[in-house]
């Protein structure tokens, strides 16, 4: 990293939903579900929490930043109303959950944001962008490969499957690896392959090699149906018969940019130590307590917090570091990472 970059400030953004998802199907084995007060259970609040506490210990990040969905409204599902129909319920016993942890949150003074009839998505993109634009560098976590078309120099993705095993710390050298395409052009591939885990279904007969190649000539979706009478005679009538649906794809695909928040708060992240406790003591979770009021005294004496990695996983320094690393949290996440770009792309 050049003088420039050494110092730039990382924001932290999470999919708040998909690490609600993970802790409550990732606790369910257990043979108590933990619950609060009013018998509400909290399992999924549980593991979301103790990766809060992960990401604070690390001491990498300027800020902290959480994104929700809300509710079952959403603009995708007016245009199609197949959009994720797929997916299960959301059980019954995690709804309140989600509201909880928006209060722990705010009693925590973590920021998170949420824009009626938009997806998270929706909300990281336009966050991530005004983030850049400020100068900051960005880190998304979360395993939605919608994510990938974010990434840009200032932008990664870094996916964590549990605590004890390395990231994925994901730039566009990895997208061009994995899907063969550049991250501009990940809404474009799932417009004309479709995307089973969200319903959206692709051009028949259309094979993933086909939809690079037209891409890498016609670089969009949008330029490729424009330009339907040049295409080969066996490329011609998939396109041609699917021009609609394609159109149609990559906008649900898309993710939104552009959305009003109102302000978005970049300031350092201080945690409220009093406000996490007290939601501690209302919620019934005493295993966070000591670590909560060991902080808080911390904080009272000013004492500052050294990074840390996550126990169990080991630095690998003999890595070459990648040209996209331009922050101290970019090189602290990839020295602990499972980064590896296998073959050049041949697609």
């Amino acid at each position: 990293m050049d003088d420039k970059t050494k110092n730039k400030q990382t924001i932290l953004l999470i999919d708040g939903y998909h690490l609600l998802h993970k802790g409550y199907y990732g606790s369910l084995k257990r043979k108590k579900v933990a619950t609060n007060r009013d018998g509400v259970k909290i399992n999924a609040i549980y593991t979301f929490i103790s990766k809060i506490n992960e990401i604070i210990d690390l001491n990498i990040y300027h800020t902290v930043i959480v994104t929700f969905d809300v509710g079952q409204g959403c603009w995708r599902r007016d245009l199609y109303p197949l959009y994720k129909a797929n997916r299960k319920e959301t059980p019954a016993d995690l709804i309140p959950q989600m509201q909880i942890i928006r209060t722990f949150l705010s009693q925590a003074h973590i920021p998170w944001y949420e824009k009626e009839n938009f997806e998270g998505d929706d909300v990281m993109g336009t966050i991530a962008r005004i983030a850049v634009k400020k100068g900051y560098n960005v880190h998304i976590l979360s395993n939605d490969k919608d994510c990938y078309q974010l990434i840009n120099p200032n932008v990664k993705v870094v996916v964590k499957s549990t605590r004890n095993t390395p990231s994925s710390f994901i730039d566009e050298n990895v997208v061009e690896d994995k899907m063969g395409c550049s991250p501009s052009q990940v809404a474009d591939i799932k417009a004309l392959m479709g995307d089973s885990s969200d319903n959206i279904k692709g051009v028949r007969y259309l094979n993933y090699q086909t939809a690079l190649r037209l891409l890498a000539e016609y670089d969009t979706a949008e330029n490729i149906v424009a330009h339907v009478n040049d295409l080969p005679k066996n490329v011609h009538f998939k396109i041609k018969n699917a021009q609609e649906q394609i159109l149609m794809n990559k906008k649900i695909t898309t993710i939104g940019k552009n959305l009003d928040l109102g302000r978005i708060d970049f300031r350092p992240l201080r945690v409220n130590w009093r406000g996490y406790i007290n939601f501690l003591k209302k919620n019934k979770m005493w295993a966070y307590l000591p670590y909560a009021e060991e902080r808080l005294d911390q904080s009272l004496k000013a004492i500052p917090k050294k990074s840390k990695k996550p126990k169990g996983v080991k630095f690998n320094n003999s890595k070459t570091m990648p040209l996209s690393c331009n922050s101290p949290a970019d090189e602290f996440v990839f020295k602990m990472s499972d980064y590896e770009i296998k073959t050049p792309n041949k697609h």
